[in-house]
């Protein structure tokens, strides 16, 4: 029965090598303006890195509490094969290893991003290429690399000063937005309550308890540890 089994995994295994694999074979997809690659030979496994910028406090009464913060870059990672014989599993370019080299040193040197797509999976975002190590290992020529990318957002900085300001009638310039403003003086807090207490009833959210620590040059989220409590500036 077994001999039978595995004949017919063999015949099985021959048909479809005859008949082709119909199934599409996932690929990596790296591009630049008009310029793209598709990898060719899609690595086996790749690394996906997600995180999100929490911080832990510690409040007084009640001891360390989460606070939420935004996500991070998203990081991705994986090792491949830059072939340089015409084998039977290529899936991509067909280009030469120091050919498709050779045009990720230039984006990485363009100091741009590229765009990443993973076929089957998750990734398709514009990315910056933060290391390509490569090696040789025997005489076949082919090449060993691993590629390193690190999420790439355009920052939109008129959205973080406003630079829309009324124009002077004398000079015709724009008047400069003021980024140093003093920080004002909240109402006083009873004793016992903390920075995150001040935040919230300063800004309406205890996110920017930061803002309040670095104004008054603080140690302790706790008011009730200052040497002498007084006025808080926010």
């Amino acid at each position: 029965m077994s001999k039978f089994v595995s004949g017919l995994g063999r015949a099985l295994s021959l048909l479809s090598n005859v008949l082709g694999n119909t199934r599409e074979h996932p690929t990596i997809i790296i591009s630049q303006g008009d310029e793209r690659i598709v990898l060719p030979v899609t690595p086996s496994q790749y690394n996906v890195g997600i995180e999100q910028g929490n911080t832990s406090v510690t409040i007084t009464q009640i001891g360390e509490a989460l606070l939420f913060g935004n996500p991070k870059l998203t990081t991705l990672s994986f090792d491949g094969l830059l072939p340089a014989k015409d084998y039977s599993f290529i899936v991509g370019d067909k280009r030469k290893p120091i050919e498709l080299i050779s045009i990720i040193q230039k984006w990485m040197q363009s100091k741009q991003p590229v765009r990443v797509i993973i076929s089957d999976g998750p990734i398709n975002l514009m990315m910056a290429i933060m290391s390509f190590p490569y090696k040789k290992r025997d005489n076949t020529g082919d090449i060993y690399y691993s590629l390193f990318f690190k999420e790439y957002k355009d920052l939109n900085t008129s959205s973080v000063i406003d630079y829309t300001k009324s124009i002077d009638a004398v000079t015709g310039l724009k008047d400069r937005p003021n980024i140093n403003t003093k920080p004002t003086t909240a109402t006083l807090f009873n004793r016992g309550s903390d920075i995150l207490d001040a935040a919230k009833k300063a800004y309406g959210n205890y996110r920017h308890y930061e803002r309040i620590i670095q104004s008054n040059d603080l140690k302790n989220l706790a008011i009730n540890n200052l040497s002498e409590l007084r006025r808080l500036k926010v």
